[in-house]
């Protein structure tokens, strides 16, 4: 009997330097941009780096960007991994700012024992909500629920933009809401930055979602239904509830990254509360292979694209945008990596 470790070995070294050479790929190519613009590519990343990394509060300004990042991308990650295309993390945010800001400026008030944990409570109710719709038409009518995230995203930002402009319209001309109470807000870890406790929050669920997933009877049953839900509903699992339970759990994450912006952040709600990052979380999901490790990972890089790429723009004139174009890049780089690993290592027909 032989044994034979090299493929396994040269699959596994190949798909781990996928991601680093579609991120050095990804920044060459975003470099040649810059030069066609007219902008030296090595200062521009330069001042990236010191503007997400330079110091305490450049660092902790990265951290801050990355709690929503890790958030939005472990929700939509949760259910990528359960084969469920959620979509619509950008909206279950926005009803999850909902929940945590109604709740903050009224019952928690008169309540403030607790209060954080409340309205964190209440985002997730009101996240898991939103994104109950497309569970529902997914397991009962099968609808797609590409098509309902998408379009109940739009609905939940105009929504908020509806609110903040009539119902819970602070006095004075800005649309948006009266501040929160403090027994709402979520403390501060560093003094002299915005880190704030929705960090820990955010690892927090990593590793919960890890837990879900590997090390219990529902993940390994919500997995299964992703891959097979024939099989898995001879095998006597409920897929309609697998699917609608993916939705939940994935929409309540995403409620939570809502809650840390209204209460880490902006201490209100006001209009485009969130800069897409339940979109980018999309990216974050499918380059940290749908695992909350990866996707941890990514999430900071991310957050310190975003964050740099202010200093950036201050000190050179370089639109933000770059940022995104650079994420772009990276994406459609590993996109093709991945198909090259796949085909590489495709078992030829004998």
């Amino acid at each position: 009997m032989s044994l034979s470790f090299a493929k396994p070995t040269t699959r596994t070294i190949i798909r781990t330097l996928i991601p680093i050479g579609t991120a050095l790929l990804a920044f060459v190519v975003t470099g040649f941009l810059l030069l066609a613009g007219g902008f030296d590519p090595l200062e521009a990343y330069g001042l990236i780096l010191q503007g997400s990394v330079g110091g305490v509060r450049e660092g902790g300004e990265t951290l801050v960007r990355t709690t929503s990042l890790l958030l939005t991308g472990l929700a939509v990650g949760f259910a990528f991994r359960c084969r469920v295309w959620n979509i619509g993390a950008e909206g279950q945010l926005y009803f999850g700012a909902i929940g945590a800001v109604v709740i903050a400026l009224t019952v928690v008030g008169q309540i403030p024992v607790f209060g954080v944990i409340i309205a964190i409570i209440f985002a997730m109710i009101f996240g898991a909500g939103w994104a109950a719709i497309a569970g529902v038409l997914k397991s009962r009518l099968g609808v797609n629920e590409i098509i309902v995230t998408v379009m109940l995203n739009f609905i939940a930002i105009l929504f908020v933009d509806f609110l903040v402009h009539g119902a819970l319209k602070a006095p004075g001309f800005e649309p948006q809401t009266a501040l929160i109470p403090l027994t709402s807000q979520l403390p501060i870890l560093i003094e002299g930055t915005r880190l704030h406790a929705g960090f820990l929050v955010a690892i927090a669920a990593a590793v919960l979602i890890y837990l879900i997933l590997f090390k219990t009877k529902t993940g390994f049953s919500l997995r299964a239904t992703g891959v097979n839900p024939k099989a898995s509903g001879y095998a006597g699992i409920n897929v309609k509830r697998s699917i609608l339970l993916t939705l939940l759990i994935s929409g309540a994450v995403a409620g939570i990254a809502g809650a840390c912006l209204v209460q880490g952040v902006n201490d209100r709600l006001l209009v485009g509360i969130s800069p897409g990052y339940g979109f980018i979380a999309i990216i974050i999901a499918l380059l940290g292979r749908e695992h909350p490790l990866g996707i941890t990972f990514v999430a900071i890089f991310f957050g310190a694209l975003m964050s740099g790429a202010n200093l950036m723009y201050q000190t050179m004139g370089i639109p933000v945008a770059i940022a995104e174009t650079l994420q772009a890049m990276v994406l459609i780089f590993a996109l093709v990596g991945e198909f090259f690993a796949r085909w590489k290592f495709k078992e030829a027909p004998k």
